[in-house]
């Protein structure tokens, strides 16, 4: 119990091999990005992952097909930029639409029931044999909002 914790990056630095070998992976990756971000417009920034690097082929992914569309015009660019900045050697670029997850989650909409429908399914779950579907029944009249708001 007297041990303090530790910070994950001092985790990631003393684990395996394997997991060194994913960090420099990901710093690779990100310098492939940093090098990229040079010499595309701003707006393409926030939307363009390096994906991969393997076999002198380089996968992005781009948030919007129109984005995609203008990157592969610019596909020779790309190859002969990275080549200059990094020494990297591209045979071909390869784009990819993926649009990332939204991190909001849609508001809940309350649902309204009209006093006469409450009154129906307070009915309906006093017929009901189930004890746990005459429950859910019976909290379902419950919910709900008053109004139609």
């Amino acid at each position: 119990m007297g041990t303090t914790p530790l910070s994950i990056q001092s985790l990631l630095h003393t684990a395996t091999p394997d997991i060194a070998d994913l960090l420099g992976r990901a710093r690779f990756l990100e310098r492939i990005r940093a090098a990229l971000l040079e010499i595309l417009p701003a707006a393409a920034g926030p939307l363009v992952r390096v994906a991969a690097y393997d076999q002198y082929r380089l996968t992005l992914h781009v948030g919007h097909a129109s984005w995609a569309t203008r990157l592969r015009y610019m596909q020779p660019a790309i190859a002969q930029a990275l080549a200059q900045r990094m020494k990297l050697h591209i045979e071909s670029v390869q784009i990819r639409v993926r649009i990332a997850p939204s991190d909001t989650t849609p508001p809940v909409k309350p649902r309204y029931i009209s006093p006469d429908n409450r009154t129906h399914i307070r009915q309906i779950a006093s017929y009901v044999s189930d004890p746990q579907l005459a429950d859910a029944l019976q909290r379902l009249a419950l919910t709900g909002a008053t109004d139609s708001t």
